[in-house]
């Protein structure tokens, strides 16, 4: 997929021609593979246009570094595949950080080439796959170093799937099942007038996944904002809705805990609350909460919307009437598994999951499995559902851990710590999976769990003395 653009750069006479390709094939990539954020409520041209217009510019700005690695060397394939890895590398952390269309994804069920991810991260995949599209683009060109490119890539690729076997094939420890009930109520919360519709079917679901396990059941799991409204504050409207079966009392006759996204007020008097999640007993009390600490920018967090020009603006042009206030801890929730184990899990909310820094925080504090509650069903496409799945995976191959998945409309799921899919939902369908959940923990984390992302910053290093040198020697004039 990129090596077309690899050509380009191979082929561009000038850096001015360059940033140009890079600019474009930003532009054209970035909507296409994220044509669904036009389906976010009435911010359309807020979301899917400002994106497309933003990464056109960091492609632009990028360009310079591409162009300048891609003049004829005989190292120009390593090179290439160095500076795209960086590229993903920083395209995808810190607060406008979009991890979103790496070129890691499309390999996501090949398992074996993956496991390398436990020790770098996506990023030795990243550099993988991009050296495999430049050394295609030297095909194309008749370098006369060819058959050396296509040997080290075959090199590489017999490295990470030689890894990945006896990596797969060496059995990681059951630490105890799980009893759950994820549910995939497929309603749009963010539809109004439907909040007591919408409680009925969770229950509903609810109540037939509790009965295909025998009411033997250790944690029930809503979505993201299933409960729009603050479970300690609306203690009293959760008494009497729905009429027919109040929630605390379907609560109390679950006869278990029940993991629910629901807003976290953090300053009742300065209005300040949280996109969170709540674990509720049976007899409904709260055990803990925890507030989603990376939001959507421009979304769900805005920056300086303290000042009231800048409130003022939002209400008034885009039509964003408030935001989310940020959490402020890593929580850590525990319940009591099958055989009596406690059982540690943190709770990445919605994107959250897409971010490795966050889910290596929940593992390095003692984590034993991951859960990530997602409302991804405003978007109406199933293209955004399973991209957002397909990024999810990694984070369980990454540090070897479960991450069970309770969406709103998909993908509603489980996934191994290899990456294998051990139960899916269908996409957009009213359903819940009932499972016994294996929670496999190994004596020590991963390489990548404890040292985080060396790879890019190892490769950054490499490529800045490269950079030096070539300055060193005068070689690095552009002509434009």
């Amino acid at each position: 997929c990129l090596s077309p653009l690899f050509l380009a750069f191979f082929l561009s006479n000038s850096l001015k021609e360059a940033v140009l390709s890079s600019l474009t094939f930003g532009g054209v990539f970035t909507l296409l593979s994220n044509y669904w954020l036009a389906f976010f409520k009435d911010y359309a041209y807020l979301t899917l246009g400002s994106v497309t217009i933003a990464y056109c510019g960091v492609y632009a700005l990028w360009g310079t570094l591409f162009w300048r690695f891609s003049r004829p060397g005989p190292y120009r394939p390593l090179q290439m595949a160095g500076i795209w890895c960086i590229f993903e590398f920083f395209k995808s952390i810190g607060y406008l950080g979009y991890p979103w269309g790496l070129i890691v994804y499309p390999f996501n069920n090949l398992l074996p080439l993956l496991q390398i991810a436990d020790l770098g991260g996506i990023w030795p995949i990243s550099f993988w796959g991009a050296l495999g599209n430049a050394t295609i683009a030297e095909l194309f060109l008749r370098s006369k170093d060819r058959i050396r490119y296509g040997a080290t890539f075959l090199g590489l690729s017999i490295i990470f799937i030689g890894y990945g076997a006896v990596r797969m094939s060496t059995p990681i420890p059951e630490l105890d099942r799980l009893g759950t009930i994820l549910v995939q109520h497929n309603r749009d919360p963010w539809e109004t007038g439907k909040e007591i519709e919408n409680l009925r079917t969770l229950q509903r679901l609810t109540r037939q996944g509790i009965e295909q396990l025998g009411g033997k059941v250790d944690l029930v799991v809503w979505s993201e904002s299933s409960l729009p409204r603050p479970f300690r504050e609306s203690r009293q409207y959760y008494q009497r809705v729905p009429p027919e079966e109040p929630f605390l009392e379907f609560l109390r006759k679950s006869n278990t805990y029940f993991l629910v996204g629901n807003p976290v007020v953090k300053n009742k008097e300065q209005r300040e609350v949280q996109n969170g999640v709540v674990l509720l007993t049976p007899e409904g009390s709260i055990v803990d909460t925890y507030g989603k600490r990376h939001p959507v920018p421009f979304a769900e967090h805005i920056p300086f919307y303290e000042y009231a020009w800048v409130q003022n603006f939002f209400r008034r042009v885009i039509g964003l009437e408030g935001i989310w206030a940020l959490g402020d801890t890593d929580t850590i929730f525990k319940v009591r598994g099958r055989g009596g184990s406690e059982i540690c899990f943190g709770v990445p909310i919605c994107f959250e999951d897409a971010f490795p820094y966050i889910c290596r925080k929940f593992i390095r504090q003692g984590a034993d499995l991951l859960i990530n509650i997602t409302n991804d069903a405003w978007s109406r496409r199933k293209s955004a559902e399973v991209q957002h799945f397909v990024v999810a995976r990694f984070r369980s191959i990454e540090m070897k851990r479960v991450l069970l998945r309770a969406t709103n409309g998909g993908v509603t799921g489980a996934i191994g710590p290899f990456g294998e899919i051990l139960s899916q939902a269908p996409l957009f369908e009213e359903t819940y999976l009932a499972l016994e959940v294996p929670v496999f923990k190994e004596n020590h984390l991963t390489f990548y769990t404890q040292m985080g992302d060396w790879f890019p910053l190892l490769l950054s290093i490499l490529l800045l003395g490269v950079l030096m040198k070539s300055l060193i020697r005068g070689e690095a004039e552009f002509s434009l």
